[in-house]
C-alpha cells in the first residue's frame, strides 16, 4: 500500500466513523431526559437540573428545540435576535414593555449589571433564557423582581453577558 492510498483509507474510515456517529441512535442521555424535567426547568425557577438533562441539553439538538417550543408558549416576553443590519456587541434590548441592559459597575471593572425592567407591565419574570444562534439555550434564575425591576451583578465574562451580547442571540423572559 503506497503512501498517498493509506493517507486516503484513513480519510475514507474517518468519513465512515462520522457518518455512523451521525446516522446511530441518539445520545443515550438525550434519551434518559424525562419530559417532566425538561418542564420544570422551562418554568420553576427552584428546579436544579440533572447533569443528565445538561449533557443532553448541549449534546442534543431536538431536545434545544422542544425546550425552545416550551419556553415560547409560556413566555412573558420574547425579544428576537437584533436587526440584520447589527454588528458588533449590543447593550440594550427593548420588546413587549420590557428592557434588559448592560451596566458596567463602577466599583469594580470586572463586574457588569444586568438591569431588567418592566415599562408598563405587570408581570414579574422568574427566569431568563437565552437562545444562542450555534450554542446551548443559557437560563438565569431572576430572585429579586422588585417595583418593576431586577437588578443582578456578574461577571463580565460571564456566559450570560457575552450571549445578551450577541445580536444573534434571542432573549426570553419568563
Amino acid at each position: 500500500m503506497t503512501k498517498s492510498s493509506r493517507k486516503d483509507a484513513a480519510k475514507i474510515f474517518q468519513a465512515l466513523h462520522n457518518y455512523d456517529h451521525l446516522m446511530g441512535p441518539p445520545d443515550e442521555a438525550a434519551q434518559k431526559v424525562a419530559f417532566s424535567e425538561l418542564f420544570a426547568y422551562a418554568h420553576d425557577p427552584n428546579h436544579t437540573s440533572s447533569p443528565v438533562l445538561q449533557a443532553a441539553l448541549l449534546n442534543d439538538l431536538k431536545l434545544r428545540r422542544g425546550l425552545k417550543r416550551l419556553l415560547e408558549k409560556q413566555s412573558i416576553v420574547h425579544m428576537a435576535r437584533a436587526a440584520a443590519a447589527s454588528t458588533g456587541d449590543i447593550d440594550i434590548r427593548e420588546a413587549d414593555g420590557f428592557k434588559i441592559s448592560l451596566k458596567p459597575s463602577k466599583a469594580d471593572a470586572s463586574q457588569i449589571y444586568l438591569l431588567i425592567e418592566a415599562i408598563d407591565r405587570d408581570e414579574t419574570p422568574s427566569l431568563l433564557f437565552i437562545n444562542q444562534e450555534d450554542g446551548p439555550i443559557l437560563r438565569l434564575v431572576i430572585d429579586d423582581f422588585y417595583d418593576g425591576e431586577a437588578q443582578i451583578l456578574l461577571s463580565s465574562d460571564d456566559d450570560i453577558v457575552k450571549a445578551l451580547r450577541n445580536v444573534k442571540s434571542e432573549v426570553i423572559l419568563s
